[in-house]
């Protein structure tokens, strides 16, 4: 006899009010917090490719090289409103120079900061250039620094000898590693493994000219600073979206046509690796005696792609994060089990 099961798991899961954003030299979804005559963005801690799910189940993996969904709109590149060739910090050749990032909502693995020497700011810039230059982080002595807590993080970074330029970008990669997923190697699922959500910024530097000042548009030729819009610790009007409005993907305006399973985040039948994934999921998160006080919840799983937030990897430490948990969402596994002489 064969028996369709379906488990409705009720699950805590924790609000999340945001993600990370590059502050210093401000990214240019952020500037406007900081005196820049730039437009505002409320979301620019949520440069994050669109979602998970557009990410990697669309796109394939493609993303904005300033965090813009790939098909678009991109708004943080030439021709987007939030880039309008201000420069934001002028730095001398092969300086160590200062950075610093905000982690709103900290969800593991570690950030990266690439340069691409580009000295016209109405010119989009390649993945392929920026990965030229990828930088070195000094108090990691490599090009990874790890997240491991919410909050400001003060670094410097090694810029290159050999670069000089009017308008560079200054790229800043955080890849999460909080997710539940399946290491494409071994096949085996476990938190970090397989694809992970991504936040980007992007910020407008000089490098080797001293007439260049910060504030300054290389496209308007004009001085574009001021007085901060907003004190950056105050709250910042509107409200953010929700947990569930954050994680949902967003609708792509390319034209193509997209699968609207994948878009609403509801396939059809249950593929063999979903199944398998949920299996070893289920038999982790079992290892934890207090059913609410577990590690990992997957809102959802499109193709190989699970939107997941994970607490802390042991027990103990779990139950302790319970108390910034606050919300309420149901998690539905449906697998297939096979029983023979009921």
């Amino acid at each position: 006899m064969i028996l369709v099961l379906a488990i409705g798991t009720a699950c805590l899961v924790g609000v999340v009010t945001g993600h990370g954003r590059l502050i210093e030299p401000p990214g240019r979804s952020s500037m406007w917090r900081y005196g820049y005559r730039n437009p505002p963005n409320y979301n620019d801690n949520q440069l994050y490719c669109g979602g998970v799910q557009i990410q990697y189940e669309v796109n394939k993996g493609r993303c904005g090289v300033c965090g813009d969904p790939f098909q678009g709109p991109l708004d943080n590149e030439p021709g987007g409103k939030y880039a309008n060739g201000i420069i934001v910090h002028s730095a001398t050749i092969g300086a160590i120079m200062p950075v610093m990032v905000e982690i709103t909502a900290a969800h593991k693995g570690y950030m990266e900061f690439r340069l691409c020497p580009n000295d016209d700011p109405r010119k989009r810039i390649s993945e392929e250039c920026l990965n030229n230059f990828l930088l070195t982080v000094i108090e990691s002595k490599s090009t990874r620094y790890p997240v491991t807590t919410t909050g400001k993080y003060k670094l410097k970074l090694q810029l290159p000898d050999s670069v000089r330029c009017r308008a560079c970008v200054l790229q800043w990669k955080y890849n999460t590693g909080n997710s539940w997923g399946v290491d494409p190697t071994t096949n085996k699922g476990c938190i970090g493994c397989g694809n992970q959500e991504q936040f980007y910024g992007c910020a407008d530097i000089a490098i080797g000219y001293t007439d260049i000042e910060p504030g300054y548009s290389l496209i308007t030729n004009q001085m574009s600073k001021g007085d901060p819009i907003v004190n950056p610790g105050d709250p910042t009007p509107p409200l953010e979206p929700t947990e569930l409005e954050q994680w949902g993907p967003a609708t792509p305006d390319s034209g193509e046509e997209v699968d609207p399973a994948i878009i609403s985040g509801q396939g059809g039948s249950t593929s063999d690796t979903e199944t398998k994934m949920c299996k070893q999921f289920l038999e982790f998160q079992s290892q934890f005696p207090n059913e609410n006080a577990r590690p990992c919840v997957c809102h959802s799983c499109v193709g190989k792609t699970c939107v997941c937030e994970c607490l802390q990897d042991t027990p103990a430490s779990s139950a302790n994060s319970l108390r910034s948990i606050s919300m309420l969402t149901v998690l539905v596994f449906s697998y297939v089990l096979h029983f023979e002489n009921i």
